[in-house]
């Protein structure tokens, strides 16, 4: 336990909060905004999701009746009310908590421990015994601090990366640091670290031909079959060449850039695994780096590829070169190939060879979800000249095509606001439902919501009569 009473007053609203009426009347509706697919969390991370899950509900989710969070309902309750001192400690639970990427930046074992939340945010002074033990200096944590008098307290989850597995933080965040800033990282955003990938060549190869297949039908694509795709992964071994004809008719048909990766994934399993000499399995190191490689030569190939095939693969050789072989300060002024060698000794593994190479492939993909963005934008011109009926097909047409795209939450949002213009409320309730589970996060939504669930239908068909809902808010943000 920390060296803290802040958990003797954290317990207490937690106490309180699960018993609540009004809390417990919508933790169903919460878990289902959060989880969206509760059963594919592994039972070995269920306890740290569930800890996830309750910091967000506790601290940031409003309930929808009252329109205040739990720890806001809390501080209106008598048990609360009582005590002055107590007041302001929990108002400080309420208004002060961090959630996100923390770099430990020093520790004094068995007492404390000294953490930058991420990118260049503040340092935090953090009161915790069992954690400031086994923490490493450089590693990270994802994590919520609550302030109590002079320190910070570790509340809820705690997901712990060792330092050996900093290298991708440090590079992400030296790349991004600019664009993002600190405390933008939301509980929801981190469930995926949670949710296990699959290993596509540990499934093997049948279940590798059979998801290809799976995913070539649900894209609707009749020109590219799972045998012709074995036939040419073959023909291109034969040839020893470093990729197929196929992949890129086969990226081609991807309808969003999510659907591409995970073909990426399996094409990979397949040639892989029908290799002639299989290489040996690569060490967790390598592994990282060969990913960052991708990423970051990858998405400069593209941003430069010439028409030219052959210029494109001399352009994606000499990079490839470069930047394995230039030092980085995250791997402490070594180059990759170094870090990879002393991996692959360490293993047992005899290679030398690294063999590697980066496909220079634009993908033509994303035409689906860019009409989808054009029909969004004629929906909110005709939302904001109150034709709600012409914007309501507008909207339609834009979800179908942008269903898997990160911006559909906004969609359902304008949908929503289109059926309360006309007058449709259960409608409008069930399109701000889904909208809030495409993101739990969705402040605009929630709002609609708390206001929509506070009239009976009597009431909101009088004030749709008075005119009350033609000045609807519109999602304008791209």
């Amino acid at each position: 336990m920390p060296k803290s009473k802040a958990h003797k007053y954290w317990n207490k609203f937690a106490g309180w909060a699960s018993h609540e009426g009004q809390i417990r009347a919508e933790m169903p509706e919460a878990l289902d905004e959060f989880f969206v697919s509760p059963s594919r969390i592994p039972e070995d991370s269920r306890h740290q999701v569930q800890q996830l899950f309750e910091g967000w509900f506790f601290l940031e989710r409003r309930i929808v009746r009252a329109n205040l969070t739990p720890i806001e309902l809390f501080l209106k309750a008598p048990e609360c009310k009582s005590k002055a001192g107590e007041r302001d400690i929990y108002r400080r639970f309420a208004d002060e908590n961090r959630f996100g990427f923390f770099k430990v930046e020093d520790t004094v074992p068995g007492e404390s421990m000294e953490l930058r939340l991420m990118p260049d945010g503040d340092l935090f002074h953090v009161a915790e015994v069992e954690g400031s033990k086994s923490a490493e200096k450089g590693s990270y944590l994802i994590t919520r601090l609550i302030p109590f008098e002079d320190h910070w307290v570790l509340c809820g989850l705690v997901g712990a990366f060792p330092s050996d597995a900093s290298y991708m933080f440090d590079r992400s965040f030296g790349e991004t640091g600019r664009k993002l800033k600190p405390g933008e990282l939301r509980p929801r955003h981190v469930l995926s670290l949670f949710m296990p990938k699959v290993d596509w060549e540990r499934e093997g190869l049948p279940r590798v031909k059979a998801r290809l297949a799976m995913i070539l039908q649900r894209w609707g694509v009749v020109d590219v079959t799972a045998s012709m795709v074995d036939e040419d992964i073959l023909a291109a071994h034969e040839r020893r060449e470093l990729t197929h004809p196929l992949l890129k008719t086969i990226l081609g048909h991807a309808p969003s850039a999510d659907d591409a990766a995970e073909a990426v994934a399996v094409l990979a399993a397949w040639w892989n695994l029908t290799l002639p000499e299989r290489p040996s399995p690569r060490g967790p190191k390598e592994t990282m780096l060969l990913a960052d490689l991708q990423r970051v030569v990858g998405d400069k190939v593209l941003a430069e590829l010439p028409d030219d095939p052959k210029k494109a693969e001399e352009l994606a050789r000499a990079m490839t070169r470069t930047w394995l072989n230039t030092p980085q300060k995250e791997l402490d002024g070594k180059t990759p190939v170094e870090v990879m060698g002393e991996e692959r000794k360490a293993l047992g593994d005899p290679r030398e060879e690294l063999g590697v190479s980066i496909l220079p492939t634009k993908l033509e993909i994303g035409t689906q979800e860019m009409e989808g963005v054009m029909f969004a934008n004629q929906a909110r011109a005709h939302l904001l000249k109150k034709d709600a009926a012409r914007a309501l097909e507008c909207l339609q047409k834009a979800y179908a095509s942008m269903k898997g795209h990160h911006a559909a939450f906004r969609v359902l949002g304008n949908m929503a606001t289109a059926y309360v213009m006309l007058g449709r409320r259960e409608d409008a309730l069930e399109t701000l439902r889904a909208a809030l589970k495409a993101n739990p996060d969705y402040d605009l939504a929630r709002d609609n919501l708390h206001l929509l669930e506070g009239m009976t239908p009597d009431e909101f068909a009088a004030k749709h009569r008075d005119g009350f809902f033609e000045q609807m808010n519109v999602v304008t943000e791209e």
